[in-house]
């Protein structure tokens, strides 16, 4: 058994701020896919995204990446991680076709709830009543900006939260695995996954682009891939439980770039859904500045 750690609280509130840069992110990233969700078929899209984010963690690591990863002693986490997370991508994007955005999102956003959950099960995380108020604030400030009235389950419904589920499991493990495994080794493993898997399922299905539509998914690949190196760096800073709530604050760039690009008026709620999220980022911040007591890594 390792000596105790103490927790470094400033190092808490960078993996916080590191937390929400990624999320940020992955709504552009998110905005940038519905530009062209329409267009191309799913797996065209994530197959084309894979390749640009391999081709980039090539250029940066090069020979020695690729010999990190045969070396890995954690490549059936790896695996596991990656087909949980292209499990939640195609489940979550095919919902999207029949579902509204604001019941998606309020389905969806049992993934941090979930985290939590799993986190103290499997992580032996602190389970501390800021946490669960975070949280508990950041999901019904989801659910007030989402306003889910006529909320129907069915299929669609089922599979985000299938998505939901398995994005908090893959959290899960990415937080287990980044203690001995390098951002760039994450990052490869699963993008490279997604390349074959995707590369196989898209031939079928493949659709001509023009200019553009190459053009958004490239700087799809480059904002997706910064999002998930930002995210792996953030869950070495942080619990799961602390980095699921967090992931509410994607929750407002939604709302934000619906009104910019394709004109959706938010309602009012959405504000006060909004302040919310907010709030439990503010608790969380104020939470894991306070002293806590030394954390024993397991053996």
């Amino acid at each position: 058994m390792s000596a105790p750690i103490a927790l470094n609280h400033s190092a808490a509130l960078r993996g916080m701020a590191l937390g929400i840069a990624s999320y940020t992110l992955f709504a552009v990233h998110d905005a940038l896919v519905k530009s062209v969700i329409l267009a191309s078929p799913v797996v065209q899209i994530l197959f084309v995204r894979s390749v640009v984010i391999v081709a980039i963690c090539l250029v940066i690591g090069r020979r020695q990446l690729v010999v990190d990863l045969v070396r890995s002693g954690n490549k059936p986490m790896l695996l596991l991680r990656a087909i949980l997370t292209l499990a939640a991508w195609c489940m979550y994007y095919s919902a999207g076709r029949e579902m509204q955005l604001a019941e998606m999102t309020t389905l969806y956003y049992f993934a941090p709830v979930i985290t939590i959950v799993l986190a103290v099960i499997f992580l032996k995380e602190q389970l501390t009543l800021a946490r669960v108020g975070a949280a508990a604030i950041g999901f019904f400030g989801v659910l007030v900006a989402s306003n889910p009235a006529g909320l129907t389950f069915g299929i669609p419904a089922l599979m985000v939260l299938g998505a939901a589920f398995f994005w908090a499991v893959a959290m899960i493990l990415m937080r287990s695995i980044s203690k001995s495994e390098s951002s760039m080794v994450l990052i490869f493993s699963l993008n490279l996954f997604y390349t074959f898997a995707m590369g196989l399922l898209s031939i079928p299905l493949w659709t001509a682009m023009d200019p553009l539509q190459v053009l958004i998914l490239v700087a799809t690949g480059i904002v997706g891939g910064t999002a998930q190196y930002v995210l792996v760096e953030a869950a070495r800073l942080v619990p799961a439980s602390v980095l699921g709530t967090v992931e509410y604050f994607a929750l407002i760039w939604s709302f934000v770039f619906g009104f910019l690009f394709w004109g959706e008026q938010p309602a009012g709620v959405v504000f006060i859904g909004a302040a919310l999220v907010i709030v439990a980022g503010l608790v969380l911040a104020w939470s894991e500045r306070r002293p806590r007591r030394p954390v024993v890594d397991a053996p």
